[in-house]
């Protein structure tokens, strides 16, 4: 019963809301560096600094038709979010990164997709 009285009082851990939306682009292996620090950069998301290198570092021993995901605990706009990233290797060097959120955080994201897509053309 102590238990049950003082977990009433202990504080909450936030927790993100549930993935919902998705969005995707085909990239050059040597760009989805420069897109993730850019991703990074962005002001209203707080991701983990080593996410951009993880990521890259990981692409050369994905196979042809081969995929990864990772699991991105991080804030958006202040708030607790999950980020889901899939990479799936269509051809070689030339993965397709899929990017899993909430709507708004995929909004964002799709923002700096065509802004980092308009800079590449």
């Amino acid at each position: 019963m102590l238990n049950f009285l003082t977990g009433l009082f202990k504080p909450q851990v936030a927790k993100a809301p549930p993935i919902t939306s998705e969005t995707s682009m085909n990239f050059d292996t040597d760009s989805v560096g420069p897109f993730l620090i850019g991703l990074l950069n962005n002001p209203r998301f707080g991701l983990p600094s080593d996410l951009p290198v993880a990521i890259s570092q990981a692409l050369p021993g994905i196979l042809v038709d081969g995929k990864q995901r990772w699991q991105i605990d991080g804030d958006f706009d202040g708030a607790k979010v999950q980020i889901d990233i899939e990479v799936f290797m269509d051809d070689i060097d030339a993965p397709d990164m899929y990017f899993f959120s909430t709507q708004p955080v995929i909004d964002e994201i799709e923002r700096e997709l065509t802004a980092f897509g308009d800079l590449m053309e």
